[in-house]
């Protein structure tokens, strides 16, 4: 049976390639139409606003939850701002109410042909959580983390683009309490790597989305910060990102 899947997504794969090339080859990139994008690496136009709604589902590695797998939904919103013809102001919220990811950046890109695009970035992300029950729990957490990045984009077709994204995941600082109970770590170390593939395309009545999966090998995650984990190694945090460009 997996056979049979590996099988039919490879011939998937391949038709999607061979269409892809074909129409790519009819299309003049000089009449490829500008197409509202967040993740492909190329700048709005300066003083031009980029925004997206969406959705982040993050599944719960096996060695935290054992059996149980909980794809934990966060609301995924962006916000960008263009600078100049190569540099742009980049703002994302992630929320899930009783926690929440709030990160600034500034991305640096450039066209190296027609269709192919790179990137270079440096976010700093803040994020906080707090969680109570009655009298009985009571607990707090919020840290900083950085992620410098590089990205590749490349345009399939005339609106069909692709971007591959590698982020170094660094901690700056770490804060958790319970009660009258406090843990800090203030050192700088590289907590981990992450990879994201996004696609980015027409939807419907001229709505255009982003999606695409995001894979996290770290040694901590901010939303499962009230597991209070007591595994001193790298874990994989799977993500399905899904966003409407606005």
């Amino acid at each position: 049976m997996v056979r049979n899947l590996l099988s039919k997504v490879c011939r998937f794969g391949s038709l999607l390639a061979v269409t892809a090339s074909f129409s790519v080859a009819q299309v003049p990139a000089s009449e490829w139409p500008d197409q509202p994008e967040i993740y492909f690496p190329q700048a709005p136009r300066p003083g031009q606003w980029r925004k997206s709604l969406g959705a982040v589902f993050t599944t719960t590695p096996p060695e935290l939850t054992e059996e149980v797998r909980v794809s934990v939904p966060a609301i995924d919103f962006h916000l960008q701002r263009g600078l100049s013809k190569h540099f742009f102001a980049i703002s994302r919220l992630q929320t899930q109410f009783v926690q929440s990811n709030l990160a600034l950046g500034l991305r640096w890109v450039t066209p190296v042909t027609d269709r192919l695009h790179v990137g270079a970035g440096y976010d700093v992300t803040g994020w906080f959580g707090a969680l109570q029950i009655k009298d009985v729990f009571n607990s707090q957490a919020y840290g900083i983390q950085t992620f410098p990045n590089l990205s590749v984009g490349y345009r399939l077709t005339r609106d069909l683009e692709i971007t591959v994204k590698g982020e170094a995941i660094m901690d700056l600082y770490y804060r958790s309490q319970v009660g009258s109970l406090a843990v800090v770590y203030d050192r700088r170390q590289v907590n981990g790597v992450a990879f994201t593939v996004m696609l980015e395309q027409p939807f419907y009545n001229n709505r255009h989305v982003s999606i695409g999966f995001r894979a996290a090998y770290s040694n901590f995650n901010w939303q499962l910060w009230s597991l209070y984990d007591t595994f001193d190694r790298n874990l994989l945090y799977p993500q399905l990102i899904f966003g409407f460009i606005l």
